[in-house]
């Protein structure tokens, strides 16, 4: 008995919260405004006092008075305002907390009363909104709090503004804010493994040393003696046991040269929002790039139409450089993917190693060339495992075999720390 009457509450309440009209929300979207109810029972009040009873006039006079309050007074509020947004760091990672300063000068005599800050919400990131209770007349008010993005990019997304809808909130009125020195948020990293020794490079003097046949460095181990060798490298004592002439082989100070291509293509993504695969594609590439700079590597990143190249100055500098433009990164979808690796950027480069970071579904679009080439390496992420388990991806056979394959979102950095001990455990 009590488990049917608690049916039966239910599907009544069911029934009296349904949207049964649905399709009409964009046409009846308006009334939903204060503004509009108020403008509606003006009318209303102003047709009832000239054919039914003048006194529905006064009720009127009211209504009129309390929109031209309603739209004046935040008018007049925020005419006299001006103010700064700064932020106490020029740069910081996905996830790091920031202290945030707003400085709000009022040049009227008058105070602005429930102010607000607004910024524009992009890309599933929320805007902002601050509120700010009272700025008095001729006077500078000073605010401070502290937020944390979740996603990378450069903060603010929009010109801020500084608002008020007080005291009823029919109207808002605004007035930008200027921002001195935009916040850029660098993609979150994580560690990554050795440079591969595919990455062999040119030769350099200064850097690291590597496990390849060259001039200087330390000894790497003994051969026979080549025509053109120099006498100073010959081994006498090997030399005078063997026969004939042994020389001395060096390690080779060389610069490990990488190519990534990251796939931008929004067509080619799945999910929304920081935990988007385009999201962690990037963050993968950044992790890559922070890690092998800190190796020596001469690192080049190409997404979309553009290219990055760090090949110059300290590894701070380079580092900067690159995960600048990383932070910058928006979807393209003006190239395919098989156009970006078949472009100009990724034909250039001569040697080295070549990593491609891209989803299962941008492989489809890949020239035949480069599938069945040895020379590049792919992490492919999986496009099903970053969206929402009521959301269907068909299956997409992959057409290389991966490097390193990512299909959890929910923990991409381990799975690439699998995948890398796996990968050289193979080996």
């Amino acid at each position: 008995m009590i488990a049917s009457n608690i049916r039966l509450v239910a599907k009544v309440g069911e029934l009296l919260t349904r949207e049964y009209a649905s399709r009409f929300d964009a046409c009846i979207k308006w009334i939903r405004n204060p503004m509009a109810v108020l403008l509606l029972a003006l009318i209303a009040s102003v047709l009832c006092g000239l054919f039914l009873h003048s006194r529905a006039l006064i009720l009127a006079a009211g209504l009129t008075g309390i929109l031209c309050v309603g739209t004046i007074w935040p008018w007049l509020a925020v005419r006299g305002l001006s103010g700064t947004l700064g932020f106490d760091k020029a740069r910081i990672r996905e996830g790091e907390k920031i202290s945030a300063h707003l400085v709000v000068r009022n040049r009227m005599p008058w105070a602005a009363w429930g102010l607000y800050l607004r910024g524009e919400a992009r890309d599933g990131v929320s805007g902002a909104r601050t509120g700010i209770a009272f700025v008095s007349g001729w006077h500078v008010t000073e605010s401070k709090w502290e937020l944390i993005p979740e996603q990378r990019g450069e903060y603010p997304h929009a010109i801020p503004r500084i608002g008020s809808a007080f005291p009823f909130g029919l109207w808002d009125a605004s007035r930008p804010l200027s921002v001195p020195s935009p916040l850029l948020v660098w993609p979150r990293t994580f560690p990554v493994g050795p440079i591969p020794e595919a990455a062999n490079g040119r030769e350099g003097e200064g850097l690291s040393p590597r496990n390849k046949a060259g001039i200087s460095g330390d000894l790497l181990g003994v051969r026979p003696y080549r025509r053109g060798d120099s006498l100073r490298r010959v081994h006498w004592p090997q030399s005078a046991r063997h026969g004939h002439l042994i020389v001395c082989e060096l390690e080779s100070h060389a610069i490990p040269s990488v190519q990534i291509v990251v796939d931008t293509n929004p067509e080619t993504h799945s999910g929304v929002g920081p935990e988007s695969s385009m999201e962690w594609a990037i963050r993968i590439t950044a992790s890559f790039v922070e890690g092998w700079l800190s190796q020596g590597a001469e690192i080049e990143v190409v997404f979309g139409t553009n290219s990055v190249s760090a090949a110059a100055g300290s590894v701070a500098a380079r580092r900067t450089r690159i995960l600048d433009a990383m932070a910058r990164v928006k979807p393209d979808s003006a190239l395919g993917f098989g156009d970006v690796v078949d472009g100009l950027a990724c034909r250039r480069f001569d040697g080295g190693l070549r990593v491609i970071v891209a989803t299962n579904l941008s492989l489809q679009s890949l020239p035949e060339r480069t599938v069945t080439a040895r020379a590049e390496r792919f992490v492919v992420l999986d496009a099903s495992a970053f969206v929402e388990e009521s959301i269907r991806i068909p299956p997409v056979p992959l057409r290389v075999r991966p490097w390193i394959l990512v299909n959890d979102s929910t923990d991409a950095p381990s799975a690439i720390r699998r995948a890398w001990k796996e990968v050289h455990l193979d080996r």
